[in-house]
């Protein structure tokens, strides 16, 4: 029950998204001509011939460990893909795609039945047996492992091998989403028999790991940079890689990653922040592309700590959120690498997908409301709320989080609120996610949230039910419990899209987390490779395979 919560904590923490101060008004553009923006286009172009050598960010510090069950956060979740793969694959589209599971059925609401690939081997040329695969999976309720992805399997009753090559997973309660969770890092496969023997050394450097992927670690010194190299006997001739080795990394300061992608001696980099933004845009190595609207499922948002505070009242946090210049704060905080947000689950959760104009048509409803200073400021007089303190903590640790916190901070006096922000050192703002204590001193905190996948009924339910690994405050709501339930147990999307959108209404109405912003894939790339994707797509999976020379 750990890893929506660790990524809440580590992602508030190691991305600079914002770069200056805000000023209101306009709506966020490319900022510069060069850049190449996208409005539908998932990836770059496929790269079409062999690379000796390849050098690309690995985020902002190296890996915690090899094992892809131990960390879930940029670093582990842009590299170990590459290496595990989870049992299903998944393009730069978010399809789900045969890979180890050739292929899978869901007979019924309980139960999804997974075919393996007879072709699937480890990269010792051992093959993939079911046994390896219920192992795998089960790993994530083993409290000994403390798996990082514990939560996404809570619908998880039991795996078992039903043929030579069949696995049966059976569900606990009605869950037509399930198969998206076999399609990331907590769904890696490996083998049983390396991994017993390992015991917790499992993933140490000196130790390694077992896996089925196009490349393996060849060498890793904990610290600066880990280097993979093309796996020869990977199973699958199709998704082998083009890169003979790949090195990563670790730069945690922008302007040294900003001149190292600059100088062309890194070719290229996910996850940047704005701060790097006009400097990458001119840069004759390479080319900035900013994503689509919708490319990542990652959102901004200020998450109410406690309901009896100064943001108790949900008047309080609707006048709030009723205030905020979104827009402003997209275009000004975020260097136009940003949208405004208007709910949660945004359009990253739903863009492109079978329900989507359902979704776009409330969404747009939202927006179309605006900023309102005067409606926000006759709310918090109606709501007693006037004057009265409401503390919020930001992480410390990125100067840029402390200046979206004085954004809010203005908003609130200029609607009657008494704001007081502080910020935190980084493992004492971390702690915000994991200990009610540590939480009861603040009326809510900021975050940059993310997942893997993009489905809004997965992301409500991590916030909005009661078991929900992001409810930080004890939320609780019948209706909107009963709606994401609903919606987990149709296999209708536009069914589906419906409940999720009760659900939403009473959330925006109830407000337990205040959407501010939702950030834009950021790519740069060296003119010497292409082949990344334009969407969050690149978390958890085999990405480099596409990357090659033009």
């Amino acid at each position: 029950m750990r890893n929506r919560m660790l990524r809440a904590a580590l992602a508030g923490t190691s991305v600079a998204l914002l770069a200056t101060a805000c000023s209101s008004g306009g709506a966020a553009k490319t900022p510069d001509a060069k850049s190449n923006f996208s409005t539908a286009q998932v990836t770059t172009a496929p790269g079409t011939k062999p690379l000796t050598n390849l050098t690309w960010s690995g985020d902002y510090r190296a890996p915690y460990s090899e094992d892809p069950l131990k960390t879930a956060d940029y670093p582990e979740e842009t590299i170990l893909g590459n290496v595990c793969e989870p049992l299903i694959r998944v393009g730069a589209d978010y399809s789900l795609q045969p890979g180890i599971a050739k292929s899978w059925t869901q007979p019924d609401s309980k139960h999804v039945v997974v075919q393996l690939d007879p072709r699937a081997t480890f990269a010792d040329g051992k093959p993939v047996t079911t046994d390896d695969v219920v192992y795998s999976i089960m790993r994530n309720l083993d409290p000994n492992e403390a798996s990082n992805y514990a939560d996404s399997f809570n619908d998880l009753g039991s795996a078992k091998a039903t043929g030579p090559h069949e696995v049966t997973f059976t569900l606990t309660k009605p869950d037509y989403i399930f198969d998206r969770q076999l399609g990331i890092l907590g769904s890696a496969i490996v083998e049983k028999a390396f991994a017993v023997k390992a015991g917790q050394n499992f993933g140490n450097a000196n130790v390694g790991v077992m896996c089925t992927g196009p490349y393996t670690i060849a060498s890793f010194d904990g610290t600066n940079q880990m280097v993979l190299k093309k796996n020869p006997t990977y199973w699958d001739p199709s998704h082998a890689g083009k890169a003979e080795n790949v090195t990563f990394k670790f730069l945690a300061d922008p302007s040294a990653l900003a001149n190292a992608l600059s100088s062309g001696s890194m070719q290229g980099a996910f996850n940047l922040g704005a701060s790097v933004i006009p400097q990458l845009s001119k840069s004759t190595a390479g080319k900035l592309y900013i994503g689509a609207t919708g490319s990542t499922t990652q959102n901004i948002d200020l998450i109410v700590s406690n309901f009896s505070g100064g943001l108790g009242d949900a008047r309080t946090r609707q006048a709030l959120s009723m205030a905020l210049d979104r827009v402003g704060i997209a275009k000004t905080l975020a260097g136009g690498a940003a949208d405004p947000l208007y709910a949660v689950a945004g359009p990253g959760f739903w863009q492109g997908g079978p329900a989507a104009a359902t979704y776009k048509a409330a969404y747009d409803q939202l927006a179309a409301k605006g900023a309102d200073v005067a409606g926000a400021s006759k709310l918090v007089q109606q709501a007693g709320s006037a004057g009265k303190l409401v503390t919020i903590a930001y992480t410390a640790g990125v100067p840029q989080q402390a200046q979206l916190a004085q954004v809010i901070q203005q908003t609130g006096q200029q609607i009657g609120l008494n704001i007081k922000i502080v910020g935190l050192p980084d493992q004492q703002y971390g702690s915000l996610f994991t200990d009610p204590k540590a939480r009861a001193s603040y009326d809510g905190f900021l975050t940059i949230n993310y997942m893997e996948f993009p489905e809004a009924a997965t992301m409500y339910a991590s916030y909005g039910t009661k078991s929900g690994v992001q409810n930080f405050n004890g939320y609780a709501n019948p209706e909107v419990q009963a709606a994401l339930d609903a919606a987990q147990g149709t296999n209708d999307p536009q069914a589906r899209a419906e409940d999720v959108l009760k659900a939403q209404a009473i959330l925006n109405k109830d407000l337990p987390w205040i959407p501010i912003i939702a950030p834009r894939a950021l790519l740069f790339q060296s003119k010497d490779v292409t082949g990344a994707p334009l969407t969050f797509s690149y978390m958890d999976n085999s990405w480099i395979t596409a990357v090659g020379a033009p």
